[in-house]
C-alpha cells in the first residue's frame, strides 16, 4: 500500500505541474512519441501525459504495468514506456490496434530504412495502372490518379515479408490517404470537397506518402534513442513488455494480468455525434491488406459500422429503459442531467444515455483488470448535446466512487491549443479537459 507520505508528495507534484501550465501542453513538439504518424481525430497530448506518469514513477516508484482500455492513437501506451513501464491497450478500432502495434512494435532503424527503399524501388518500377481496390463509393473519395498511385504504394508494401514492418507503412499510407483523398480534413466526419475545390487541388500521393514515410521513420528514431537515453532499451528493442489486442472493452478486457496504473482518456459520447473515430479510419482500412488487420467483423461494410459498434452506438429501448434506474442509482449526477431535461426533448438525448449505460457496463471489466492499490488516470471533457453540457467528469466521478473508489486529484488543462478539425462542432464546444486521478482508500 502506498504510504502517506507518498500521498501526500504525490499530491504535491500533482499540483505543481497543474498550477505550471505543464498539463496544457502549449510548447508539445509534434514529433514527440511519433504523434504525427497518423494524425488521428483527438489525439492525447504526449507531453501531457508524460508530466503526470513521471511524478507517479518518481513518487511511487513500484508501478510496473499500465493499461488503456480505450487505447486509440497509443499515445498514453508510448508515455508509459518512457518509463520503463509494461504496457496492454485494446480498441474496438481495428485501425487503432494497427496504428498502435506500428508505434509500440521494437524496429531496426536499419530495417525500417532498408524496407523504405525497397518500396520506393518497388514504386518505381511499377508501371500497372491497375487499381487493387473496389468498393460502390471509391470514385466519390479517390481521384483515379489517386487509385492507380495508392495501388502502386499498396502492391510495395504488400512484398514487404515482415508484417510488423508492413504495420509500419500501412500506417504511413493510412496518412498519404488522408491528405490525398477527396474528403475535407477539416472535420472528423466524412465529407466530400466541394467540386471548385477539387477541381483546383492537385496532390501527388506517391511524393506525399515518400515524404511522410521519410519523416515517419525518423520521429521512430527520436523515440527510440528516448527509450535508449533513459535506459529502457536495448539496441534495438524495448526492455519491457507491450500488448495491443483489438478489444470491445464493454465485453471484456483480452487479458488476465492485473495492472497497476491506468492511463486513459474514453471516448466523450457516442462516437456517431462526437468523435467519429470510426469514419475517419474507414478509408485508410479499404486499403489496407485485410490479412493485416485484426478484427471479428465487417469493418468495412459502412461508413458507420465501427462506430455503430463502439459505445452507445446502438440503442436497445428495452435496455435504455431497464438500465436507467440502475444507472441513476450509481449516479446522481447522470439522474439529475437526464431529469432537467424536458420529456419532449428526451428522446434525442437516448444516444448520451446510451453512451454512459456502456461505458458503466465497461467500467465493471476495467476495475476487474487492477490491482487493489491501482491508480487510475482519466482524461475526459464534457461535451454538449443540444445546447445542454453533459457532465461527463462528474458521472465518472460517481461512477469510480459507486466502485469504491475516491477523487485523488482533479485539474483542469486548456486544449484549445490542441489541433482539432475547425469545423466540427464538438471540437468548438471543447475548451477544456478534466484529468481526474482515483484511487482506493
Amino acid at each position: 500500500m502506498i504510504t502517506k507520505d507518498k500521498k501526500e508528495l504525490l499530491l504535491k507534484r500533482l499540483a505543481e505541474i497543474s498550477s505550471t501550465g505543464t498539463l496544457d501542453g502549449e510548447d508539445a513538439d509534434r514529433r514527440e512519441n511519433m504523434h504525427r504518424l497518423f494524425m488521428y481525430p483527438a489525439m492525447m497530448v504526449p507531453a501531457t501525459q508524460t508530466a503526470i506518469i513521471k511524478v507517479f514513477a518518481d513518487v511511487v516508484g513500484d508501478i510496473q504495468n499500465a493499461i488503456d482500455p480505450f487505447m486509440g492513437s497509443g499515445t498514453s501506451l508510448l508515455s508509459c514506456m518512457e518509463f520503463g513501464l509494461d504496457v496492454f491497450g485494446q480498441d474496438i478500432n481495428p485501425f487503432a490496434v494497427l496504428l498502435s502495434k506500428a508505434k509500440t512494435t521494437a524496429y531496426d532503424e536499419t530495417e525500417l530504412k532498408e524496407a523504405y527503399l525497397k518500396i520506393i524501388s518497388h514504386i518505381s518500377s511499377d508501371v500497372s495502372e491497375s487499381i487493387d481496390i473496389h468498393f460502390g463509393s471509391l470514385d466519390k473519395w479517390f481521384t483515379r490518379e489517386a487509385q492507380i498511385s495508392l495501388s502502386k504504394i499498396r502492391r510495395a508494401i504488400q512484398s514487404i515479408e515482415d508484417k510488423s514492418i508492413r504495420y509500419f507503412f500501412w500506417v504511413l499510407m493510412s496518412e498519404a490517404i488522408r491528405v490525398g483523398s477527396n474528403d475535407r480534413t477539416s472535420t472528423f466526419k466524412l465529407h466530400r470537397r466541394s467540386e471548385d475545390e477539387l477541381s483546383h487541388r492537385k496532390v501527388d500521393v506517391i511524393k506525399e506518402f515518400f515524404s511522410i514515410s521519410k519523416r515517419g521513420i525518423d520521429d521512430y528514431v527520436l523515440f527510440k534513442n528516448k527509450l535508449k537515453q533513459e535506459h529502457h532499451a536495448d539496441n534495438f528493442d524495448f526492455r519491457g513488455n507491450r500488448k495491443i489486442v483489438w478489444g470491445n472493452t464493454q465485453q471484456k478486457i483480452e487479458t488476465d494480468n492485473k495492472f497497476n496504473l491506468l492511463v486513459s482518456s474514453p471516448p466523450y459520447g457516442d462516437n456517431h455525434t462526437t468523435v467519429t473515430y470510426g469514419q475517419s479510419s474507414y478509408l485508410p482500412l479499404q486499403w489496407i491488406d485485410p490479412a493485416d488487420v485484426s478484427c471479428p467483423y465487417d469493418y468495412i461494410k459502412t461508413t458507420q459500422e465501427i462506430d455503430r459498434l463502439s459505445l452507445g452506438g446502438r440503442i436497445d429501448r428495452r435496455k435504455l429503459s431497464e438500465k436507467s434506474s440502475v444507472l441513476f442509482k450509481k449516479s446522481k449526477s447522470a439522474r439529475n442531467f437526464i431529469e432537467t431535461i424536458p420529456d419532449n426533448e428526451k428522446p434525442k438525448y437516448n444516444k448520451t444515455l446510451a453512451f454512459i449505460i456502456d461505458f458503466d457496463d465497461s467500467l465493471d471489466h476495467i476495475v476487474n483488470a487492477m490491482s487493489n492499490d491501482a491508480f487510475f488516470i482519466w482524461t475526459i471533457g464534457n461535451r454538449f448535446v443540444g445546447g445542454r453540457e453533459v457532465p461527463n467528469a462528474e458521472v465518472l466521478q460517481d461512477l469510480m466512487q459507486y466502485r469504491g473508489y475516491s477523487l485523488f486529484f482533479r485539474a483542469e488543462r486548456q486544449i484549445l491549443n490542441k489541433k482539432q478539425p475547425r469545423k466540427n462542432n464538438f471540437s468548438k464546444t471543447m475548451e477544456k479537459e478534466v484529468i481526474l486521478i482515483f484511487h482506493k482508500e
